[in-house]
């Protein structure tokens, strides 16, 4: 009897949490992660893979695992670009996957660099709630960027958007001749991208709905201005700004011009242009576009820090660059016993550091002997970010031993000697590092394991 009671009182607090609290009954919100459009063959099922594997994304959502249909539609559309920049498309795939929100992405190949693109719109309003891009020059160090990447798609889906203007995002302009389309394109996205991100709009990407009525206003309004275009053309969709661009051939510079026109009576809220020559330039002048269309009176502040911030992580903030300062404890198991030593490392270039250093050794496992010893040293290292939360190196280079050894016998000796380095180790969570060190004048040999704390600047 007593059982039954206690399962009919579980029932009723359910029940009565539900009505109280109806997010208690509900499940977490379902994400679908399509493959990334562009790169080479599988990289961008691969990054969709390993994007859903993330443990961020798994613990905010309900990962839905794509359909046969799903796969034929992606299949069918073959990976080009409109798919994926058009939000009807991307939320009629939610909806087919029953999804609240859905993750899509693209890989661009421009010039010696690679830039992947990842955005998060939600199904129901076919807002793009976020956008993240990050620049690469090999598909190895996207694993590295992808945690991040997550946490970021993740807190856009907390964030209200329900009093913000709508703002449409029509399809961008090529003036002129001379222009690289994909580049345009890639700098549109992230135009957009960096407009969702400063949080003063609901921003709607472009539409299949967008696309046919701007090529039926292309026939209707011949002789119109442009700003009666965007009036009409915003009307059609039901937003209350639209966002237009172009890009034009300016010399040997390119020119991208945007403005967020008001639909109701077509006047400009705001417009600004950046030129460039280079495409590193043009990608970094995005977010000083975004700032100044969206906030002119705070952008020439905001983007002095924001250059501020680019500068500290070109120099800092690569995964694979490891800036470093730390102390550790370790022994020699026998000569000197014990080892403190204080470093620091410098990453100039991804996936290699040097290292400064100085151990200091004392005690000595010989019950006659008392050894004091100083070893200041100069590494060289290769490294490679296993993960997000570990790291590991190799390398070898060499310092001055000084020691002072003390016999009850003999009395002191002061030994002098130039001595190599080969070492190992990892690092986790950047803070702890692990290590060994082999250490050889070439006719003696000693072996020293670590533990110690690092900080890593990023």
């Amino acid at each position: 009897m007593s059982k039954k009671l206690f399962i009919a009182a579980v029932f009723c607090m359910y029940i009565f949490s539900t009505a109280i609290h109806p997010a208690f009954a509900q499940s977490r919100s379902r994400l679908g992660v399509l493959p990334f459009a562009g790169g080479a063959e599988g990289d961008g099922e691969t990054v969709a893979t390993l994007l859903s594997f993330q443990s961020d994304i798994q613990a905010a959502f309900t990962v839905v695992p794509r359909t046969s249909a799903v796969n034929a539609l992606i299949a069918e559309q073959n990976f080009q670009m409109s798919g994926y920049t058009d939000s009807d498309t991307i939320a009629g795939i939610g909806r087919m996957l029953n999804a609240d929100f859905v993750v899509s992405g693209h890989i661009h190949r421009l010039g010696n660099w690679n830039i992947i693109i990842a955005t998060i719109v939600n199904v129901e309003s076919f807002e793009q709630l976020a956008g993240v891009h990050r620049e690469y020059r090999a598909i190895e160090e996207v694993p590295a960027y992808l945690p991040d990447m997550a946490r970021r798609l993740i807190e856009a889906t907390k964030r209200d958007t329900s009093m913000l203007p709508k703002l449409a995002v029509a399809p961008f302009n090529i003036a002129t001749g001379g222009v690289n389309e994909q580049e345009a394109e890639a700098l549109a996205q992230i135009l957009a991208a960096e407009i969702v991100n400063t949080g003063k709009y609901a921003v709607l990407p472009r539409t299949t709905t967008m696309q046919a009525a701007q090529k039926e206003l292309e026939f209707q309004m011949q002789g119109y201005t442009s700003e009666e275009e965007a009036k009409a053309l915003g009307r059609a969709i039901n937003a209350e700004l639209l966002l237009s661009a172009e890009v034009r051939s300016l010399g040997n510079m390119t020119m991208f011009t945007a403005q967020i026109l008001n639909v109701e009576d077509g006047s400009l809220l705001a417009g600004d242009n950046r030129n460039y020559r280079e495409l590193d330039e043009g990608l970094r002048l995005m977010a000083d576009l975004a700032l100044l269309l969206t906030d002119r009176t705070d952008a020439a502040a905001r983007i002095r820090a924001r250059e501020k911030e680019a500068a500290r992580a070109k120099t800092f903030g690569h995964p694979a660059k490891l800036w470093s300062a730390g102390a550790s404890l370790g022994s020699a198991l026998n000569i000197p016993w014990l080892i403190g030593t204080i470093r620091g490392t410098a990453a100039p270039l991804p996936y290699m550091f040097a290292e400064l250093g100085v151990d200091l050794g004392f005690i000595s496992a010989e019950s006659d002997l008392n050894h004091i010893s100083v070893f200041p040293y100069v590494h060289a290292a290769f490294y490679y970010p296993v993960s997000a939360w570990m790291g590991a190196y190799a390398g070898a280079g060499g310092g001055y031993l000084i020691a002072n050894n003390k016999f009850k016998e003999e009395g002191p000796v002061k030994t002098t000697v130039f001595a190599a380095d080969f070492f190992a180790g990892a690092t986790f969570l950047d803070m702890i590092d692990v290590s060994y060190t082999f250490r050889t004048d070439f006719k003696m040999k000693s072996s020293k394991v670590s533990l110690g704390y690092f900080y890593r600047f990023k």
